[in-house]
């Protein structure tokens, strides 16, 4: 399934394996990243690190307003010391992954699952 132009976010996300002494380190690492990028980005919505229960993986999710969001955040990147950060942490390896959100069911106040709308969206009567 392709993505439309009409998906409600740009999510990327990033694994990092790391030994089991590092994944806290690493953890807390990726947590002051965030919190400096989403000072600088505006399109930047959401961010959430997430740690394995084995301490063995490491899952940065950043999500994004738009793939045009993340695009022009991407002048950022070049300056973040990435290299730098794995080897300090020993990552024996690091997967990155994209996706266009379609839909995004939340819980609401009457406890049902709700689908949520981007402000666009609702603007538009979608």
């Amino acid at each position: 399934m392709m993505a439309t132009p009409n998906a409600l976010w740009f999510t990327q996300m990033i694994e990092y394996e790391v030994p089991g002494v590092r994944q806290q380190a690493l953890a807390q690492a990726l947590v002051a990243r965030s919190e400096e990028l989403a000072t600088r980005c505006a399109g930047l919505q959401g961010v959430s690190i997430q740690a394995s229960d084995d301490g063995s993986r490491v899952l940065q999710y950043l999500q994004w307003q738009s793939r045009q969001a993340w695009a022009a955040a991407a002048v950022y990147f070049v300056d973040e010391p990435f290299l730098e950060l794995l080897a300090q942490h020993q990552a024996r390896g690091v997967r990155f992954a994209a996706y266009q959100t379609l839909r995004s069911l939340v819980r609401g106040a009457d406890g049902g699952l709700h689908c949520q709308l981007s402000e666009a969206q609702a603007y538009q009567g979608a």
